[in-house]
C-alpha cells in the first residue's frame, strides 16, 4: 500500500513516539498529523470505521479524549514490513474515565503507511470498543 519504504526503526518510532505517545498526552493536533487526509481507521473487532483525518478520525479522537482523560499504551511488540510500509503492533492499554473506572486491554493494531503517514489502520481490541 505504501509508496515509499521506511526502515523498521522509522515504523516503530512512528507507532510509539509519534502516535501513541501523543495519544497518551491527548495532543489531538499531533495525533492527527500522523494520518493522511484520506485515512481510514477501522476498529475491526467492533465493525466500526472512521473515515477522513479531519472528519471521522478527528471526531473519534475528540470523543475518546473526552471519555478517557487518562490513558497509557505500553509493552509494545512489533512486526514490521519494510517493503510494504506496514507494521503490526501488539500492546497493553490502561485507560481511566472521568469517574475513575478503569479499562485494561491487550490490543493489536495494523498500520499501513503512505508517504510516511498512516493511510489505513486496523484495530483489534480485547475489550469494549473505546473508539466510537
Amino acid at each position: 500500500m505504501g509508496t515509499s519504504k521506511f526502515s523498521r526503526d522509522y515504523l516503530i518510532d512512528m507507532v510509539i513516539n509519534r502516535y501513541f505517545a501523543k495519544v497518551d498526552r491527548k495532543d489531538l493536533s499531533a495525533v492527527l498529523d500522523c494520518f493522511t487526509p484520506d485515512a481510514v481507521f477501522t476498529v475491526q473487532s467492533a465493525f466500526t470505521t472512521h473515515e477522513g483525518r479531519d472528519t471521522g478520525i478527528r471526531a473519534m479522537f475528540e470523543t475518546f479524549f473526552a471519555t478517557y482523560p487518562t490513558g497509557r499504551h505500553y509493552n509494545f511488540r512489533h512486526v514490521g514490513d519494510v517493503d510494504g510500509s506496514a507494521i503490526a503492533s501488539q500492546f497493553d492499554v490502561h485507560l481511566q474515565d472521568a469517574a475513575g473506572a478503569e479499562t485494561r486491554m491487550s490490543n493489536c493494531n495494523f498500520f499501513y503507511l503512505e508517504e510516511g503517514k498512516f493511510k489505513r489502520v486496523y484495530v483489534y481490541m480485547s475489550g469494549p470498543n473505546v473508539l466510537v
